[in-house]
């Protein structure tokens, strides 16, 4: 359970913001596709840090961080598992990658910015 009750809502509407992200029909895909950075699109970058914030929550909470890691890495590969289902959005296998490694990267600045408030 998240500590206050702030942190919880913080927690309920990161998490509204990632599902609304997931079911709106977007179409600025295509200018997002079209930006390369080291050969990588655009939108890749966007994916990895919107999971960053994930890491916080483990922190705010009171389950251990491999099970926390676990629910954010299910959460990234269903969220775009959903849009597989949506007529009007695409899957796309590169970005369940890029969703896992912002959860890795928010894990690793948690980790580095306060290391005593890791527990196992």
């Amino acid at each position: 359970m998240l500590k206050t009750i702030k942190q919880r809502q913080i927690f309920r509407l990161y998490l509204l913001f990632i599902i609304s992200l997931m079911i709106m029909p977007i179409n600025s895909s295509e200018q997002l596709n079209n930006i390369t950075v080291l050969q990588l699109r655009g939108d890749y970058f966007f994916h990895g840090a919107l999971f960053i914030p994930w890491a916080y929550f483990s922190f705010t909470n009171n389950k251990s961080i491999f099970l926390w890691l676990f629910i954010g890495l299910l959460v990234a590969g269903l969220s775009e598992g959903i849009q597989y289902l949506l007529p009007y959005r695409s899957f796309n296998i590169n970005d369940i990658l890029a969703n896992s490694i912002g959860i890795f990267l928010g894990f690793a600045f948690s980790f580095l910015l306060n290391p005593f408030k890791s527990k196992s």
